[in-house]
Formats: C-alpha cells, structure tokens, sequence
C-alpha cells in the first residue's frame, strides 16, 4: 500500500518534468531548423549568384571564342609523348624545349631522327632511275620570317591589298613558331611546285614513302583540317609505323594525333 501510494507521488512529479523536457526539444528541434533553412537559403543564395555571374560572362564572350573553345581540339593542346608526332601547325606554335640535331642533306639541315630513312629512300628511289633532292628542310624562326615576307610583297607588288596579300600568303607559308619545318623533321622536295604531282618523282613516293616514314602532309582532301593548301612536295617524317597507319587510315597528323589521344595514348 505504501508502495503504491509512493509511486503515485513520484508520477506526478515525472509526468509534467517529462512532458516539458520533450516539448523542450521540439522547440529546440524548430529553432534549430529554422537557422538550418536561413543559412541553406543563404548557400542556395550565393550558389545562384555565381551562377549567374558565369552565365554573364559565357554570354558577354565573342562568338568566335565560344566557338573555339568548344569546337577546337587543339586550344591548349598537350603533345605526345612520341617525338615524331610533334604537331606543329597554325593552331600549335613548336614547343619550347624543342631541339633539332642537324645533319647536312644537299646543302639543307635535317634532324637526325630521320636522316637515315630519308637518305635511305633517296638511295632506293635512285636504283629506279627515280631522283629527289631536298629544296628546303630545317628552318629557324627567323628564316621562316623572311620567307613570310618576301611572299607578302611579292603579293603585293601584285597589287593585292595588304590583309589579302598576308592572307595568300598564309595559305602556303605558316606563320614564324607555327612551321613543320622548325621540327626539321618536314621537307619541301624538288621544284617546290604545283607541277611536282604530274612527275614520275611524286608518282614513286605516293607508292613508296611510308615504307621510310614520311606522309604528305598536306593534301587537297585535308585542306580544312590542316588550314594548308595542298602541296605535293611538302613531306613529314612520322617513323614508318605511324606512316602506316596514317596512310591505311586515311588521317592526316591533326587527325591521326587527336585519334591516338582517344585510344587512350599519351
């Protein structure tokens, strides 16, 4: 009897302690929530305003560089590892720490990575009574300037306009930095001319030249891949492995790189 009279008591002591204890928490539960909603709200605030300032300045850019950046694989491009797939073009400037080991070939530099294919090919193309020689090989950046000019005032003295004669040009001489020929692994064969495509010299290189690691570089097919004319005497050492595979897959080196990159090749 005593026992339960105690236990009473103590109930109606715990009872009201308990309930206020948990209506405590539910306020502490609202408070809490509450300040969680102002400083999410204030995040989701800041998130949208960043965003906002992002879309401000994608919008406010030139169309052209929108379009570059989105469209241009070679915006900041990273080169292979293989030196011989050094891409040199109007997009890729030749990379700083690039060094050319000269060898003389009729009174041109060449480097010597593919000096022994190209004497090679001379060789085995000569016993076929079939003759090349080197018209132009390693230049220096310099030299690339003065070749630049000269074809500008020559278009000039044509009575071209100053950005018309730069922009001809350009269409058969890369800008100084931007030249194969800085690599000295490119040469210009023979008479340099349009008419080298009708000899029996052309004829035997688009038979043999991948058997020693060259590809023309620049072909009519690929003018709006490469930005360069179509040249017929224009050659680039790639080893003959990659000559190969260039020529089976039909790729010139913008492409054939871009293709080793999404094979995973570094």
């Amino acid at each position: 009897m005593k026992r339960t009279e105690s236990f009473r008591k103590n109930r109606s002591v715990t009872e009201p302690l308990a309930a206020g204890i948990v209506i405590g928490a539910v306020l502490l539960c609202i408070v809490l929530s509450y300040f969680g909603y102002l400083h999410n709200r204030e995040a989701v605030r800041k998130a949208a305003s960043t965003a906002a300032q992002a879309a401000a300045q994608v919008q406010n850019r030139p169309e052209s560089q929108l379009e570059q950046e989105l469209d241009d694989p070679f915006e900041n491009y990273i080169q292979l590892s293989d030196p011989l797939l050094v891409l040199v073009n109007d997009r890729v400037p030749l990379p700083e720490n690039w060094q050319v080991i000269p060898r003389m070939i009729d009174d041109e530099q060449v480097d010597l990575k593919m000096y022994g294919d190209l004497t090679a090919m001379f060789e085995a193309a000569g016993k076929e009574e079939v003759w090349f020689w080197v018209a132009s090989g390693y230049r220096s950046v310099e030299e690339q300037t003065v070749i630049l000019d000269r074809a500008v005032q020559e278009n000039l003295d044509a009575g071209m306009e100053e950005k018309s004669a730069r922009e001809e040009a350009l269409k058969t001489i890369a800008r100084p930095g931007y030249s194969e020929h800085h690599t000295g692994l490119a040469v210009d064969l023979n008479d340099v001319s349009d008419n080298f495509e009708e000899t029996a010299a052309y004829r035997w290189l688009s038979e043999h030249a991948v058997e020693y690691g060259f590809v023309q570089r620049y072909e009519k097919d690929k003018v709006e891949i490469t930005g360069i004319d179509n040249e017929s005497w224009h050659y680039r050492y790639v080893g003959k492995k990659h000559a190969g595979e260039m020529k089976r897959l039909d790729m010139c080196l913008e492409e054939y790189v871009l293709y080793l990159k999404k094979k995973g090749i570094k």
